[in-house]
């Protein structure tokens, strides 16, 4: 087995809060598609690199792949997964409701986009 090969049997081992959980099932219910799954990613961004999120339907080969305690499946490309190995996904609501990741691994996106990584707001979907 090649190390790319080894490497995308790992999982990522992300936590999802009760709340985003919720939220995430709630958009899954209403696109009336069950096979969605939740993508986390590294984008560009204003200020170099950001994390974000979105529902799909397609994986790669090189996709690292977990199915959460709450039946929720999360995807990683090959590229963010050092970055959002072990990362949160959280939901707040109140006047700037929405969605936020934060990763063990923001330091490291931080030294590759010479910038502080941002964060996921908005209902689900693409954000970042």
């Amino acid at each position: 087995m090649s190390e790319v090969q080894a490497e995308t049997l790992e999982k990522p081992e992300v936590t999802i809060s009760d709340k985003a959980v919720e939220m995430i099932k709630q958009v899954i219910e209403q696109q009336e598609n069950k096979n969605l799954y939740l993508r986390l990613f590294v984008q560009p961004s204003g200020t170099g690199l950001s994390f974000g999120m979105a529902l799909d339907t397609r994986k790669n080969s090189d996709d690292h792949s977990e199915i959460h305690e709450s039946g929720i499946e999360v995807v990683i490309d090959h590229i963010s997964f050092p970055y959002l190995k072990g990362a949160s996904v959280s939901y707040t609501e109140g006047e700037k409701s929405g969605f936020s990741i934060s990763s063990p691994n923001a330091d490291l996106l931080a030294a590759a986009a010479g910038a502080a990584c941002g964060s996921c707001a908005g209902d689900a979907g693409c954000c970042g």
